[in-house]
């Protein structure tokens, strides 16, 4: 994945203290603890909505972006004060369905990292309809502050996901009660011990497939050492969801904050039979890589 430096730069733009505690993001996945954060309100002297909005060009450096070059940053206060960092991604030769948004990013993030909702969310641009559904069957999404920041249009603008999204189709009109972001753990099993496929096999415990029931998981060995993993996180209208595979990059991504020349040398699915299947989108995607995909159906 071709990433730039910008994070690194941005963050002399901030006084060296407030500077010190950003630092800690880049080991942290995008995540500023909740005590982290506190620290920089104080030494910032700003309110919560004020350091969000600071922390955007942050996030949005951290885009990949070789198709549109326009950057989308947002930044998330989970349920735990913790914040974390989104961007949209990319990829080159795929589909452009294949697009990570910044929201799906963000959220992405803190899910992996054990959120099960978030209290207010902030991006640089207004979510496209694709990321008001993805918003819109989140978990105790309606208590949710989204708030759209257009600096340079002089506009800020605070709302709530029904004011984006009227009369939405949801998890409901299909009888579900499961949010995405929901703390769940399925009683999958799988015979192999290794470790990635253990890895593989936990994400697709925790991951959401409310309609298909294919719940899915994958891990990735990146060449440092670290396995990071992505959940399948499924949508009642289908597309906005985000895909196992997708999730894994988004963390992947994440990590290479702090290990940048990271690569993955190797991949394993662990997917539940259902009625769908994401093994041929992440055989594709990691084909682009010259890396092959262990695949296990549980």
């Amino acid at each position: 994945m071709q990433t730039k430096n910008d994070f690194k730069l941005l963050l002399n733009e901030f006084p060296a203290e407030a500077a010190n505690i950003l630092r800690n993001t880049a080991l942290q996945s995008g995540r500023l603890s909740k005590e982290q954060t506190t620290s920089l309100l104080s030494c910032l002297n700003m309110t919560i909505e004020e350091l969000m909005k600071a922390l955007l060009p942050l996030a949005a450096s951290l885009s990949v972006t070789p198709i549109s070059d326009f950057q989308v940053g947002t930044v998330a206060e989970g349920g735990s004060g913790d914040l974390y960092f989104g961007a949209n991604l990319e990829f080159e030769q795929h589909p452009l369905k294949v697009t990570v948004h910044a929201e799906q990013c963000v959220v992405t993030n803190a899910w992996h990292q054990g959120e099960t909702r978030l209290k207010r969310l902030m991006v640089n641009e207004a979510p496209c309809g694709h990321c008001r559904q993805f918003l819109k069957e989140l978990n105790r999404v309606d208590e949710m502050e989204i708030i759209i920041d257009r600096t340079p249009k002089g506009e800020v603008i605070n709302c709530h996901i029904a004011d984006l999204l009227p009369d939405a189709f949801g998890p409901d009109d299909l009888g579900i009660s499961d949010y995405l972001m929901s703390d769940v753990c399925y009683p999958l099993v799988l015979n192999d011990t290794g470790e990635l496929a253990q890895a593989a096999l936990d994400a697709a415990k925790r991951s959401h497939a409310p309609v298909s029931q294919s719940r899915a998981g994958v891990a990735l060995q990146l060449s440092g050492g670290r396995v990071v993993t992505g959940r399948y996180g499924e949508n009642a209208a289908f597309n906005p969801g985000i895909s196992a595979m997708e999730a894994a990059i988004v963390n992947w991504r994440m990590s290479l904050l702090s290990e940048p020349e990271d690569q993955v040398i190797a991949a394993v699915m662990v997917e539940q039979q259902g009625t769908s299947s994401q093994r041929y989108l992440a055989e594709a995607f990691l084909a682009g890589y010259g890396i092959g995909l262990e695949y296990f159906r549980v």
